[in-house]
């Protein structure tokens, strides 16, 4: 089986419209959700006929990645981020990174991306503007953390991203540790 260029947790409405946006610039995307029925919905649905594969499972959805993996949490701030890290990290390999898309409070990612960095897990901060529709059709997109990480999926961001009418990418690297969360 192929592997897939990045992944995606979190299949609620911008989680979907994400995955369907980098989809459509032309990655392979692994697609989970905490339920599976979910994950089966956006299959059997949204997601039919795509280069998106559904993953039902954690070690089946970072077995599913390229490496170093690159695997985007669009899930509610808090606990829920903490409980998807600690789910990941067992099958992680230093270098590969974990992007928080959600409204995490930036003191939180400061603290997150310390911690996995002890473990030689990049981590980015991201905040996503645009709802919706911005996520199906280009956000805005503010990514923090280390330089080294934002360089892993800079062009992946780059083509998803809304564009300024001379054409320039609606994304830019913020700043170390918190700064995308802090700026969104």
């Amino acid at each position: 089986m192929a592997k897939q260029d990045i992944g995606l947790i979190g299949l609620a409405v911008m989680g979907q419209s994400l995955v369907l946006n980098m989809e459509s610039k032309g990655y392979s995307v692994a697609a989970s959700n905490r339920t599976a029925e979910r994950t089966r919905r956006f299959a059997g649905g949204r997601a039919r006929g795509k280069n998106i594969s559904a993953a039902y499972s954690i070690k089946e959805f970072v077995d599913s990645l390229k490496k170093p993996r690159k695997i985007m949490l669009m899930v509610k701030a808090g606990n829920p981020v903490d409980e998807n890290i600690n789910a990941l990290m067992p099958f992680l390999d230093s270098g590969d990174l974990i992007i928080d898309g959600g409204n995490s409070f930036y003191k939180d990612t400061i603290s997150r991306n310390s911690q996995l960095a002890g473990k030689s897990i990049l981590y980015l901060g991201t905040g996503v503007s645009g709802g919706e529709e911005g996520a199906l059709l280009g956000p805005a997109m503010m990514p923090g953390g280390q330089k080294e990480a934002y360089v892993l999926v800079k062009d992946i961001f780059e083509n998803i991203s809304a564009k300024a009418d001379d054409g320039i990418p609606c994304v830019s690297y913020i700043g170390s540790d918190g700064a995308g969360h802090f700026v969104k």
